[in-house]
């Protein structure tokens, strides 16, 4: 169950990025840190019971074969657009956003999208690159370990094993730009200044020993860092890049 959860991090992390400057991202943001003393596992459980299945109509769907958007020269289809679009009006209204203006979700949509070419093509200009083989690894290993599981999330997110494994291989090659470009340190301090911030939080509640939770208080130290420098350098790309929304 565990790899699930991590790569439905990795699944949303453009989304994430693409929607931080939105006021209830930041909402989610404060929610996060309120809750980071909760071990990955129920905090992903938690989620997935907050989105609930989302109509995506066919009027809303593109053409899989149709240019949606030109980044510095390389379009991208609408089978990327459908997918992307998918998710994220999935995850808008799991946070209680309205959805009801699709153009808005579109724009948004369409960002996704720009921001996962960018990172693709800053990727492929250090010599980094993923291969079907990997994609398809990746994908069988966590279609062994969640079975079911991982068809709930499918079905959830209104995406074909297809669809998944598109997305998969844009996110596998941002992690490995990450772990290629990103140096990410997250010192004891850190730690402990968050770990202090949660049992203020708390009040009389018990939070649990520093020991224990400190492994959990590091990745979310970790995702959010990533987060901030990743989104960073995507807006230094954007500065250079010639695009060209084609819908």
């Amino acid at each position: 169950m565990k790899k699930l959860i991590l790569l439905g991090f990795a699944l949303t992390l453009a989304i994430v990025l693409a929607a931080c400057n939105d006021d209830s991202s930041k909402e989610s943001k404060d929610n996060e840190q309120e809750d980071s003393a909760q071990t990955e596992e129920s905090a992903a459980g938690e989620n997935e019971q907050a989105q609930q299945s989302t109509e995506i109509t066919e009027e809303e769907k593109l053409d899989p074969e149709k240019a949606v958007v030109s980044v510095n020269g390389t379009e991208v289809m609408g089978d990327s657009y459908n997918s992307v679009y998918s998710m994220l009006k999935t995850q808008m209204a799991g946070s209680g956003q309205d959805v009801s203006d699709t153009e808005v979700v579109k724009e948004q949509a369409v960002n996704v999208l720009i921001e996962q070419q960018l990172i693709r093509q800053e990727a492929e200009t250090l010599g980094l690159e993923v291969t079907d083989e990997e994609v398809q690894s990746e994908f069988d290993t966590i279609k062994e370990e969640n079975g079911e599981q991982l068809t709930a999330v499918l079905d959830q997110f209104q995406l074909s094993e297809d669809d998944f494994k598109r997305q998969l291989a844009d996110d596998l090659i941002t992690n490995k730009y990450v772990e290629s470009e990103l140096d990410i340190k997250v010192t004891d301090e850190e730690v402990e200044e968050y770990y202090n911030k949660l049992k203020e939080q708390s009040g009389d509640q018990e939070v649990g020993k520093l020991e224990d939770l400190e492994p959990t208080i590091k990745n979310q130290i970790t995702q959010q860092k990533t987060a901030t420098e990743l989104q960073s350098k995507v807006a230094e790309l954007k500065e250079d890049a010639e695009v060209e929304t084609l819908i």
